[in-house]
């Protein structure tokens, strides 16, 4: 058993090598065309160079006491490393990237550029370009750029590094750098100001021939002075007031976890101090009860209302402090009035150089405070946190990296082309149904090629039935007539091929063949029409023929003939009938749906009588096997002078197998690329391991030159292994040959499958 299994593998192997051989130049000739143009096209068409460049950045978190006040005493990142690098790659910071670069001029605002679809593609397009990655080793995270220009390359990784740092600064300080800018801008106002009170003055006394002394009213300056710093003080602490309640507002507004000190230049009252210092103890308490509860705790919820409730007393008490400065100034200024009105009879020269006077040191007084403020701010601006360092600046490279190799995709190609030129050659080797396709069925087989029947296209097949009178031309109707094509035409090419099969088993038997059992290897291989058109022939030469349809499982011959499928031969076998009760005759066919015109179309079908299967049984092996399929063919062989026996195949049922001893040959049906070659061995060597003889083989399908009739013929469940086969021929060329294609794949998997599994 052994040496069959290798030996039907090694066969197997050794036929598709000689497929190979048979093909080598389409198989060279695709390998040598894919690996070719793989390689020109590669070469033409490689794409622009890429280079990369990256840099890498560190970023640090410092938490100081503050910042451990307000996350509660917990050593959580504020700054999470997957936001950072949502922020590296964020429009904000690749708009800043584009500036710096020079696509866009610096001097556009945001809302400007984003105004533009062109400097917004410009962005995107560098957002594109740009790959942000933590470093899992080191921490580090790494900006990586491509570009065209490697100098570009470099250039925009570097950017976007030093960008993001700025802007994590801005971030972290924006109070700070606000406040600067604030101070910038009124530090130039007020110089102007100054500047142009100075020139007034001057002015005013070359006009007017005055000098210093007479312009120096020691009593009105003294008082006036007096009362216009009470003034401005009052005026500071009233900005200041206003300066604090706006953020304090905000923090009321915002709604979060807010327990810092507000801080107020210069003093409020003590009730705001008092205030302030529960809300900084509030903090120590939250801060306390974090450690063992969570925000939604009720006390920890309970301080959040504390804490909003004191925002919004220091809110109110900040208000009520507004108001009084208010009405102190409203005071001073009515002071300030009645002063001026005392010392009317001071010349009035003299009190505009007073009063221009009095501007010029308030321009002074005001330009030192923004001047000591503006230091104050630089100050806190060399002390901001900056949590983003460069460890690695870019640098330019050299090497693109998008290299092409030619003589890679070549080879890949080759062997791409090796694969194409192979499948191209077994479909050809699939279409390939020339004479020399029998010559190694015989061969391989040892049996002989008794037979071989064309394949039949659907046109073909309406313009062959559609000149006899009567006959329909479509649908279930020209289906029968293709599967009892040698009864409705009998001249045809095909019903010649059954006649020269008629004509080879008779005369070439060894023996006597009465009884003549048909099967197949696998489903939709045409054995049931063989079987049928064997049977009308054998019946048209003058013998008495019986055809017995044994497919228990899944019948065609009541189909075919237009009969009734019971009583047949399960009720035999289950002693409900005698089979001479159960055969069906020439009148069962004239009264069936072939009808009297058809049936008497062509002489031969009252020579030929039919058991039909009848109904499907469960278990069709153990009636195969009974006592009484003995004795019917015992009694049949006797009565006529040849049986033909339809039986299901090999490779799916046993039944055949269990009658292949007790009959006195097994004709066996190969459609051509049906299934490999393989598997035709494995059925012929399991009748024979039964005491089953294979008297020949049957070609169907076949396709060549030798008729005009001879071309693919292919119809809805034609070759079908089944009950119901009433359908319309509806498939086109492509159908077919897909259908062909996978129908190969699955046989030579069953063939593999089988020779591995055979003991």
């Amino acid at each position: 058993m052994a040496n069959q299994t290798n030996e039907g593998y090694e066969l197997n192997l050794a036929e598709y090598w000689q497929i190979i051989a048979r093909r080598r130049w389409i198989i060279i000739f695709c390998a040598l065309a894919m690996g070719f143009f793989s390689g020109v096209l590669t070469w033409v068409k490689q794409p622009p160079p890429i280079y990369s460049s990256s840099s890498a950045i560190k970023i640090e978190s410092s938490v100081n006491v503050a910042d451990l006040l307000l996350m509660g005493g917990s050593t959580r990142q504020f700054n999470d490393v997957k936001t950072q690098l949502a922020i590296i790659e964020s429009y904000a910071v690749m708009e800043r990237v584009a500036q710096r670069l020079g696509i866009i001029s610096p001097e556009l605002s945001s809302e400007e550029i984003r105004a533009t679809p062109d400097f917004m593609d410009e962005v995107l397009e560098l957002k594109d370009s740009i790959t942000v990655f933590q470093d899992e080793e080191s921490g580090l995270i790494q900006i990586n750029a491509t570009s065209t220009h490697p100098a570009f390359a470099r250039d925009l990784a570097q950017a976007v590094a030093d960008e993001f740092k700025a802007f994590n600064v801005e971030d972290k300080n924006r109070r700070v750098f606000e406040a600067k800018k604030f101070i910038q801008q009124q530090l130039v106002i007020v110089r102007e100001r100054l500047k142009k009170a100075e020139e007034d003055i001057g002015r005013y006394r070359k006009v007017h021939n005055l000098t210093i002394s007479d312009s120096d009213p020691q009593i009105i300056g003294k008082l006036i002075s007096d009362l216009e710093m009470g003034y401005r003080q009052e005026t500071a602490r009233l900005n200041d007031l206003r300066f604090a309640i706006n953020p304090l507002r905000q923090r009321i507004n915002h709604g979060s976890w807010d327990y810092q000190a507000v801080t107020v230049s210069g003093e409020v009252s003590n009730y705001f101090h008092l205030l302030n210092q529960r809300l900084v103890e509030m903090a120590l308490k939250r801060t306390e009860l974090m450690s063992s509860y969570t925000d939604d705790h009720p006390q920890i919820q309970e301080l959040r209302n504390q804490a909003q409730d004191i925002l919004s007393s220091m809110v109110s008490e900040l208000e009520k402090q507004i108001e009084l400065a208010q009405r102190r100034l409203k005071g001073i200024q009515k002071n300030i009035e009645s002063t001026k009105n005392r010392f009317q009879s001071v010349p009035e020269q003299a009190l505009e150089i007073q009063r221009m006077q009095r501007t010029v040191r308030i321009n002074i007084e005001l330009f030192d405070l923004l001047e000591k403020k503006y230091q104050e701010v630089l100050i806190k601006e060399a002390e901001k946190v900056q949590a983003v360092s460069l460890v690695r600046p870019a640098m330019l490279s050299f090497y693109r990296i998008n290299p092409v190799n030619p003589v890679q995709s070549g080879i890949a190609g080759l062997i791409l082309g090796l694969v194409l030129g192979l499948i191209i050659a077994l479909i050809l080797e699939t279409m390939d149904s020339s004479v020399g396709t029998i010559e190694e069925v015989e061969s391989y087989l040892g049996r002989p090629v008794i037979g071989f029947v064309p394949q039949l296209e659907h046109d073909e097949a309406i313009d062959l039935f559609e000149d006899i009178d009567g006959l329909a031309s479509k649908g279930p109707q020209l289906e029968r007539q293709i599967r009892l094509i040698s009864h409705f035409s009998p001249p045809s090419t095909i019903s010649e091929a059954y006649r020269s099969l008629r004509t080879n088993l008779l005369f070439s038997q060894t023996g006597e063949h009465k009884v003549i059992l048909i099967t197949s290897s696998t489903v939709k291989e045409g054995k049931s029409t063989v079987a049928a058109n064997l049977s009308v022939v054998l019946a048209q030469q003058g013998a008495r023929i019986l055809l017995i349809d044994a497919d228990l499982r899944k019948p065609m011959q009541h189909h075919t003939f237009g009969i009734k499928h019971d009583p047949g031969l399960s009720e035999c076998l289950l002693g409900q009938y005698h089979w001479q009760d159960a055969v069906k005759r020439f009148s069962d066919v004239m009264l069936g749906d072939l009808g009297i015109d058809q049936a008497l179309l062509t002489p031969g079908l009252d020579q030929l009588e039919i058991l039909t299967c009848g109904l499907v049984n469960a278990n069709p092996p153990d009636l195969l096997a009974a006592p009484a399929m003995d004795t019917i063919l015992q009694e049949v062989r006797q009565e006529y002078d040849m049986v033909i026996i339809d039986m299901p195949p090999l490779l799916h049922t046993t039944d055949a197998t269990i009658l292949a001893s007790k009959v006195d040959g097994v004709l066996l049906i190969y459609h051509i690329g049906s299934v490999v070659r393989g598997a035709l061995k494995r059925v012929q060597s399991n009748i024979e391991s039964v005491g089953g003889k294979v008297i020949g083989i049957v070609l169907n399908g076949v396709r060549g030159e030798l008729s005009p009739d001879y071309a693919t013929y292919k119809m809805d469940h034609y070759h079908a292994y089944s009950a119901t086969s009433d359908k319309q021929f509806n498939r086109n060329f492509l159908q077919q040959w897909m259908i062909k294609i996978k129908r190969r794949s699955f046989s030579l998997w069953q063939a593999i499958k089988t020779g591995f599994t055979k003991e």
